[in-house]
């Protein structure tokens, strides 16, 4: 748990990519992510940040969010 917090961070901070995540935390990083979104603590405008910047990809947003990304 403690790594997928440590990538969740990571990927939120926009200094890493979804997409190098390990396979063995990703379910547990986008759960994180979708966590978040609902807490509020990292918001949806965030999250399509990290796709404008190229940090993240319009089909990984859709996997987090559910929604396409436009």
């Amino acid at each position: 748990m403690a790594m997928a917090k440590i990538w969740r961070n990571r990927i939120e901070a926009g200094t890493q990519m979804l997409s190098h995540c390990p396979a063995k935390y990703r379910e547990m990083v986008i759960e994180l992510i979708r966590s978040d979104l609902e807490s509020g603590s990292f918001s949806e405008g965030q999250l399509r940040q990290l796709v404008q910047s190229g940090m993240m990809t319009a089909e990984e947003y859709k996997e987090i969010t559910g929604e396409d990304y436009e």
